[in-house]
């Protein structure tokens, strides 16, 4: 994934989300044939509309870069925020294939967690990505009515769904729920992308952090 800053829009923030999926084939030619012999592998993919064009002499590595790659380290974030009193800056990038952004703990032991990530188009869309949050705290799912009902909030210039649950949260990947957690987010869909901001924890720390989270949210900024 390549994030570039691009022109500010009027409606929005000016961002311009790139990904190039490899989506091709890859012809895998085995035989008993004497050794020696020139066997050809060819790889193809087609190149997203928002992909970056390459370079004639690129070599595999950077023609078939999928998506889920964390981008180099010369890529700027291009975002800019202020670090709530108390919590420290786990930095970005590197836990979620580049699509993490930014990386925030606190806590006394750092058992609370704040990222912001990005990922291309709709990604699924609100209620799937809701619902799964959801999932993830041991909940039922929303209802048509809920989601069309869910509280609206500023950021970056656009309004956001903003949720907060309580639950048993259960990460991807864990093998138990951490028990009597509570899940604040943000979700903020445009053309090109999908933002989520999204806190977890356990119950009390959260509840003493809200007003952090919100002061992290506002200061969130694109870099001019």
């Amino acid at each position: 994934m390549i994030i570039r800053i691009g022109d500010r829009a009027a409606n929005g923030i000016g961002i311009v989300l790139k990904s190039g999926a490899a989506l091709g084939c890859v012809g895998f030619l085995t035989c008993c044939k004497p050794a020696g012999e020139r066997v050809e592998i060819t790889e193809t993919r087609e190149l997203s509309r928002h992909a970056p064009p390459l370079r004639p002499a690129a070599g595999s590595a950077e023609r078939f870069r999928t998506e889920a790659e964390p981008p180099a380290a010369s890529q700027e974030n291009p975002l800019t925020w202020t670090v709530p009193e108390g919590w420290t800056d786990g930095g970005h990038g590197s836990s979620q294939g580049g699509m993490r952004l930014i990386d925030l703990h606190f806590g006394a032991d750092g058992e609370g967690e704040c990222y912001l990530s990005a990922m291309p188009g709709s990604a699924g869309g609100l209620e799937a990505n809701i619902n799964r949050w959801r999932a993830q705290m041991g909940l039922a799912e929303f209802s048509a009515d809920e989601l069309a009902n869910l509280p609206k909030r500023p950021f970056l210039n656009r309004e956001a769904s903003y949720v907060a649950f309580d639950g048993d949260f259960k990460p991807v990947g864990a093998m138990e729920s951490a028990k009597g957690y509570r899940l604040v987010g943000l979700i903020q869909p445009a053309p090109e992308f999908t933002l989520f901001v999204k806190m977890t924890g356990p119950k009390e720390l959260v509840e003493r952090n809200e007003a952090a989270f919100q002061q992290f949210v506002d200061s969130i900024s694109i870099k001019r």
